[in-house]
C-alpha cells in the first residue's frame, strides 16, 4: 500500500485570507460615530434688537446682560428670533435676519475643540459682511449688527459639535 502525502499549496491560504480580508473591508461601517460627529455641527443664531429708548431686558437673556452691556452701549434688548442649522465641513446655510439680510454660515474646518466658521451677510444678493470666525465647542460669540429700527441688531451665534 502507497502511502499518500498531502501537499499543501501556499495559494489556497492567500487567496482565503485576501477573500476574509475584503469581506471585513465589505462589512465595516467607516470610523466610530464619534468621529463622525466631530465634522458636523450645530450652529444656532439669535438676533437681538438693541437700543437705548429703554430699559427692557428679554427674559431669555437675562442671562447674558452683563456680557453685552459690556460690549455694547445699550439699555434694552429684545430677542427677535432664534435659528438653528446642522451643517458638515464644507456645507453652507442660510438664516433670515431682519431687514430683508441674510447670513451664510460655512463650517470650514473643525479640529480637536475649535470649530473655524465662514459668515457672510448679505442684503439684497450684495456682501455687506464677511468675516472668518474660530467657536469652542459648545462655545459662542456675539457679533454687532446693522442699524435696525430704534437700535441696533446684535447676533449671538453658538456652536455644538
Amino acid at each position: 500500500m502507497k502511502k499518500r502525502t498531502w501537499k499543501v499549496n501556499p495559494m489556497h491560504y492567500k487567496v482565503k485570507i485576501l477573500l476574509m480580508f475584503a469581506v471585513l473591508m465589505v462589512s465595516w461601517n467607516g470610523p466610530s460615530g464619534s468621529l463622525l460627529a466631530q465634522q458636523s455641527c450645530r450652529i444656532s443664531v439669535d438676533t437681538i434688537l438693541a437700543a437705548r429708548n429703554d430699559t427692557v431686558v428679554d427674559p431669555q437673556l437675562k442671562r447674558h446682560i452683563s456680557e453685552l452691556q459690556s460690549m455694547f452701549n445699550f439699555t434694552s434688548y429684545r430677542l427677535l428670533s432664534s435659528e438653528s442649522l446642522n451643517l458638515g465641513v464644507g456645507q453652507s446655510g442660510m438664516v433670515s435676519l431682519p431687514g430683508d439680510r441674510r447670513l451664510k454660515i460655512s463650517p470650514q474646518k473643525i479640529h480637536g475643540s475649535r470649530a473655524n466658521l465662514s459668515l457672510q451677510m448679505t442684503k439684497q444678493k450684495r456682501t455687506v459682511f464677511k468675516t472668518q470666525v474660530q467657536l469652542l465647542n459648545r462655545g459662542s460669540l456675539f457679533v454687532g449688527g446693522p442699524a435696525y429700527r430704534n437700535g441696533n441688531l446684535i447676533f449671538k451665534i453658538s456652536s455644538t459639535y
